[in-house]
């Protein structure tokens, strides 16, 4: 090692001596260690090793509060707020220990000493997620804040480590909504909305030919039973003018469940428009309700069934409807067209009712070929107007894009839901 000397004066009584300090370059000797030459006045000289001149200077190094040995050395020195911790060199200090900056503890939270971690101190601590939230608080996180767990947010869905916004289909229900299976089924009383309307019942399936295995289907979509004493359904656009007591002609039908019978939560009913024993021979099972007095394998219907009641192969309407007997109007509960029909209804200009969709905007879905059906897909009747209607709930039922709505089915499925692939 290369050695540079630099002399200083040194007064021992009344000896004056000259002290070479090096500073050191490399390594120089057998030995690689160091010497440092110290001259007397005499010229006598001796050597000081290189390691006593590294204790020497971090001790003086320790002093003077620089360096690593500051933060470990027991001693509150440096810059430190406490003992070994605190300031610009050492670790944030635990919680009651000294404190200036909030820089200065774990906790981030500086009051002369750091203090423990809370849920209303506006930091991020104490295991917290995001700031006062998440984990270790009561409170959840809102959308857009740090997360571990599904629990940890408001939404109750935490995606890579962010709590996201509601939405209906993410199996959790929140932002307002009434129920959410994640859109998996549509047919267990979750719409796809994630908001189905009380009370509020559906047509989703119907068959027009061949003549004898003719039905019409309806499904509660709700979780509480509703009652069908005042329901109907009907295929021909005056249908609301069985308040005044008009009835339809032979080949239509104005149809009134019996007298207290009862629609569970996610379940069909089936209408036979003829009789129970036509319905079994096309199905292998008796429908729920029929159309005629004579086969008492199921309830009949009753209301103006018609002599020649059926659905027209081309095409027609269907609507079922809320009437108590009394009312000077009708409710509207599902409504759907089909084929190349004219046969459509619009109250707009009907004393009592409020604007409806023309008829001529109105959109209708095909008309299923013989032996096949016409079944329903969303139960959330998308795309339908939900306020300022003639509807039981206020929804305007003309507005539905029934050519949206509804699919073929190759093989009728009454009573169940559509088939596998009926709804891609």
């Amino acid at each position: 090692m290369q050695l540079r000397f630099f002399a200083a004066a040194v007064v021992l009584g009344s000896v004056s001596c000259l002290i070479y300090t090096p500073d050191l370059v490399e390594d120089t000797g057998a030995g690689g260690a160091a010497s440092t030459a110290v001259t007397t006045a005499t010229g006598a000289t001796t050597s000081t090793s290189a390691s006593t001149a590294t204790s020497t200077a971090a001790t003086t190094v320790a002093s003077t509060g620089s360096g690593p040995g500051v933060c470990a050395n027991k001693e509150l020195d440096g810059s430190e707020t406490d003992v070994d911790c605190g300031g610009a060199e050492c670790e944030p200090c635990d919680d009651d220990l000294k404190c200036v900056l909030e820089a200065d503890c774990k906790s981030g939270v500086c009051k002369g000493t750091c203090q423990s971690p809370t849920c209303d101190d506006l930091v991020k601590n104490g295991g917290e997620t995001d700031v006062d939230c998440g984990a270790s608080c009561q409170a959840n996180c809102a959308e857009g804040k740090g997360c571990a767990i599904a629990d940890d947010c408001q939404s109750g869905v935490c995606t890579n480590s962010i709590c996201q916004p509601p939405s209906c289909g993410d199996g959790k229900i929140n932002g307002g909504e009434v129920c959410d299976d994640g859109n998996t089924n549509g047919y267990d009383a979750c719409s796809s909305t994630c908001h189905p309307p009380v009370g509020h019942l559906l047509l989703t399936e119907f068959v027009v030919t061949p003549d004898l295995a003719e039905f019409v289907e309806i499904y509660n979509p709700t979780k509480a039973s509703v009652d069908l004493t005042n329901y109907w359904i009907a295929d021909y656009g005056t249908y609301y003018a069985v308040t005044s007591g008009a009835m339809p002609v032979s080949t239509d039908f104005a149809a009134r469940f019996p007298f207290g019978k009862m629609l569970a939560p996610g379940a069909f009913a089936t209408i036979s428009l003829h009789s129970a024993t036509d319905f079994k021979t096309a199905y292998g099972a008796f429908p729920t309700y029929d159309f005629s007095t004579a086969d008492t394998n199921a309830p009949t219907m009753s209301g103006n069934l018609g002599s020649q009641a059926g659905l027209t192969n081309s095409g027609e309407m269907l609507m079922l409807f809320y009437f108590d007997g009394v009312s000077n109007t009708v409710k509207d509960v599902d409504y759907v067209t089909y084929g190349a029909s004219g046969d459509k209804t619009d109250k707009s200009s009907v004393a009592g009712y409020k604007p409806e969709t023309p008829a001529a905007s109105q959109t209708p879905t095909g008309a299923p070929a013989s032996g096949k059906s016409m079944h329903r897909c969303p139960i959330s009747e998308d795309g339908e107007t939900m306020s300022l209607g003639n509807g039981l709930t206020g929804h305007d039922e003309t507005s539905e894009n029934s050519l949206n709505s509804w699919k073929l089915q190759t093989t009728p499925t009454p009573g169940a839901p559509p088939g596998t692939g009926v709804c891609l």
